[in-house]
């Protein structure tokens, strides 16, 4: 897979993010309003939050949450985020899904 990478800092689950890696599988069914842009203001959403895991698959945790954001043009849509954490010191937010949710189930 590839993934783009960003600066930010963040604290999430007790741990300091540095680094934002957003991977391109959204763009398969998602790529025509979503974008890495977006994604980012949605991350920023879960600064100071902690979570617990949705799911875990061979060893490693996935974390999910919805995110209510409101665009430019003042429309008010769900997104929802799935990410991991990677690095050493789990310094390393890794985004492996995003999309537009109908209801709000989870997150902030």
């Amino acid at each position: 897979m590839k993934y783009a990478e960003y600066n930010l800092d963040l604290k999430i689950n007790a741990s300091r993010i540095t680094t934002i890696r957003i991977g391109d599988h959204y763009k398969l069914k998602h790529g025509s309003y979503m974008n890495d842009r977006l994604i980012l203001e949605l991350v920023q959403a879960l600064d100071g939050g902690t979570f617990k895991s949705d799911s875990n698959f061979n060893g490693i945790a996935y974390y999910a949450a919805d995110i209510n954001h409101v665009s430019t043009l003042n429309q008010k849509r769900c997104y929802r985020l799935i990410w991991l954490f990677e690095g050493d010191a789990l310094e390393i937010l890794g985004i492996v899904n995003a999309y537009r949710r109908k209801k709000k189930r989870k997150g902030i």
